[in-house]
């Protein structure tokens, strides 16, 4: 999920902002630094949005600011986090029929849940529901009341008779009331400044049982849905799977019935309504894809609000259209898209950036990244679903990394933005706290962390794809969505691990444990080398040091493959080792002249810093690295100061770019002694956004990000 786009390029902001109303609540943002200029405070009801600047290419953090955006609560009481529902019935089918009232706000009407017995005879069906709801009555399949309770978020229906393992449950639950907001949305109504009304939902992780009764928990999926609402007419309903009635009712309301026949989670159930202007495209799969996967022709549905520009965007880095050419892209990258029987499309909210609801995202912004994000959700959280939620990179690291691959495939586009992309989320991810896996899933903030399982699991992606190559890693993807174990079905992080295995023919054991599972922190890499001629050319040697980022780091030695660039002169030589110690020396022979040596030129490695490489007449046990040392503060609103070291004199030169890559300023040009160097700088006159510090001496670069706020 995701962040409100808040500059031109997104949803013509000036015209989002909400109406005063009689249920004021403001939602604020308490997120880490680095993510939080990136997000927006949060419209709901009575409120107004305040709209800092966003980077419509940085789908990851808009995603992360949709699901981590509340207040209250930050975290979750077991009733509240753990499913109260049945362990020993199994959810098939749910059909939500709601009226859905604007003045008063309210929701009312009837959820029908069958499932069958697994397990233990029951002779009581419990289901997760919230007791901010009231439930008027149950009712059997046969229209027979029902005796229940109702207390401590769990619905209990006393069934007529035991029913053994194997045997169907269908019950109707009637209720009506106004959900109660967790600070994820749940179920918000509100006013657009121009009147209009709206309504949207949104459940991640914990929030389907606030607005309907079901089995609350991602590892017992539906095998199919029927959402049917009824709203004021001259609004539309978006929702899963395929419309199959549009009812006007004769008394001002018109009814809305969506049906999907593909497996889904509670909390990708959703609707959004709104009054919306209605955009249908096609994907017609290129023949290049069509050879592979069989022609397609898939129906593309954007249900955006009035008078915005959200379809086409404010310029090339915005726009719902552009999903056309992302699907060939992810579909190379991912396989067929998996819900090919019905649509993809997308439904306007006033909730910041975007959640994957399926086959139909909910969308607050219009950037390309943030498209792509929810697009590639399809396949990884919604075709394969995380079974708990410690395993949430499984989602939002691959959707994070479907970003990544799109701008590669995209660079004649876009020039140099998968450069600066995979810059920023490379360094979110060096400030990763705690295993990829997260420990704790009650507080909102650690479970979407966005530098843990947006940034660090799409670079573990990366580093998979560095150690197997391109073609077996795109073989990996495609099997693990196609796998059957998981397909519209459920997934951890040992189903990937296994799929991975399987796929390359590799060991991957200390690869997942090390970055994954219980590994914490990168390591830092040193490296001497000298050369002496050897036969018919040189000997190389090279003596690898790696540290960890202390305190941070819980692995004694990352056991990694890394490239040695040997530049000679006749050009350059690459070389590939396991480095699995310490301190390691190894020998490498080349032809020429040796002139240089450079440790992962190309970053497949998630490292702690610029490696320092020195060769053996030129490398005091003193060595100081050139560096950026620090930014503070980060965020910075109206000043910042940055420490510089320089293992020697230099001439320094420090350029700040914008996210786009254009530059801002020239901050430093000028010949610096050895050692550190404190510098202030004006930050006022700035546009709100994340910058890149860039830092040369003449020899090597380097670079930092700062985020600039507006000033308080």
């Amino acid at each position: 999920m995701k962040a409100m786009r808040a500059d031109e390029n997104q949803v013509s902001a000036q015209r989002f902002e909400v109406t005063d109303g009689h249920r004021s609540r403001l939602v604020r943002m308490r997120m880490s630094a680095v993510l939080l200029a990136a997000m927006l405070l949060v419209a709901m009801p009575g409120t107004a949005t305040a709209q800092p600047a966003t980077d419509a290419r940085d789908g990851a953090a808009q995603c992360a600011a949709a699901k981590a955006r509340g207040r209250a609560p930050l975290s979750f009481a077991p009733g509240k986090r753990a499913s109260l529902a049945s362990a020993n019935f199994d959810a098939t089918y749910y059909h939500l029929t709601l009226d859905v009232r604007l003045d008063p706000e309210d929701v009312s009407g009837r959820t029908r849940v069958e499932g069958r017995v697994t397990g233990a005879p029951m002779t009581t069906l419990t289901l997760d529901f919230d007791d901010a709801m009231t439930v008027d009555s149950v009712l059997s399949a046969e229209g027979a009341p029902l005796a229940f309770t109702h207390a401590g978020g769990a619905l209990a229906v006393s069934l007529p008779a035991s029913l053994d393992d194997g045997a169907t449950v269908a019950v109707d639950v009637h209720y009506h009331g106004l959900p109660e907001q967790t600070g994820f949305g749940t179920f918000v109504f509100g006013k657009l400044a121009n009147g209009d009304p709206y309504a949207w939902t949104l459940s991640e992780p914990y929030g389907a049982r606030n607005w309907w009764p079901c089995k609350d928990h991602p590892s017992d999926k539906a095998d199919s849905v029927r959402v049917t609402v009824t709203v004021p007419g001259g609004m539309r309903v978006g929702s899963e799977g395929l419309l199959v009635a549009e009812t006007p009712n004769g008394d001002g309301t018109v009814t809305y019935d969506w049906r999907s026949h593909y497996p889904i989670a509670t909390y990708l159930v959703s609707l959004a309504a709104g009054v919306y202007d209605v955009t249908e495209d096609t994907y017609a799969r290129p023949d290049s894809l069509a050879d592979a996967f069989g022609e397609l022709s898939l129906p593309i549905l954007h249900y955006a609000y009035r008078d915005t520009d959200v379809y086409e965007g404010g310029d090339d880095f915005s726009g719902w259209k552009n999903v056309l050419d992302v699907l060939p892209v992810l579909e190379y990258w991912f396989g067929p898209y998996p819900f090919s029987e019905e649509k993809y499309g997308h439904a306007h909210v006033t909730f910041g950036g975007g959640m994957e609801h399926q086959t139909m995202s909910s969308m607050g912004g219009g950037g390309v990244g943030l498209v792509t994000h929810e697009l590639g959700h399809m396949w990884f959280g919604d075709a394969v679903t995380l079974r708990t939620w410690p395993h949430l990179w499984l989602n939002e690291g691959f959707a994070t990394y479907a970003e990544l691959l799109y701008w590669k495939a995209r660079a004649d586009r876009y020039p140099g933005t998968y450069e600066q992309i995979f810059d920023l989320y490379y360094g979110r991810a060096l400030t990763a706290e705690g295993t990829l896996v997260v420990e704790d899933t009650t507080d909102v903030y650690n479970l979407f962390a966005h530098s843990r399982v947006y940034s660090k699991g799409a670079m573990v992606l990366r580093m998979l794809r560095g150690i197997t190559g391109e073609d077996v890693f795109r073989e990996i993807l495609r099997s693990y969505a196609a796998d059957d174990a998981v397909r519209y079905g459920t997934a951890v992080t040992a189903d990937f691990e296994r799929v991975a295995e399987a796929v390359s023919g590799l060991d991957l054991g200390a690869f997942f444990r090390q970055w994954v599972t219980e590994g914490t922190g990168a390591p830092v890499y040193e490296v001497g080398w000298s050369a002496r001629a050897a036969g018919d050319g040189y000997d190389v040697t090279a003596e690898i040091t790696q540290t960890q980022t202390a305190p941070a780091s819980t692995v004694e030695v990352f056991e990694m493959p890394v490239t040695l660039a040997v530049a000679t002169e006749a050009g350059e030589r690459r070389f590939t080792v396991v480095n699995d110690a310490r301190r390691q020396t190894v020998t490498l022979h080349v032809d020429a002249l040796p002139t240089g040596l450079a440790f992962d030129p190309d970053r497949w490695i998630l490292r702690g810093e610029e490696v320092l490489v020195v060769a053996a007449e030129t490398a005091p046990e003193t060595a100081r690295r050139t560096e950026i040392a620090a930014v503070y503060p980060n965020p910075a609103a109206g000043a910042f100061h940055v420490r510089l070291m320089l293992a020697a004199p230099a001439p320094a030169r420090l350029d700040l770019f914008d996210a786009r890559g254009r530059r801002a300023g020239r901050l430093l040009d000028r010949p610096l002694p050895a050692g550190p160097h404190d510098l202030a700088f004006d930050a006022s006159g700035l546009a709100p956004g994340v910058y890149f510090l860039r830092l040369t001496d003449g020899r090597r670069a380097h670079t930092r990000t700062v985020t600039v706020l507006a000033p308080r």
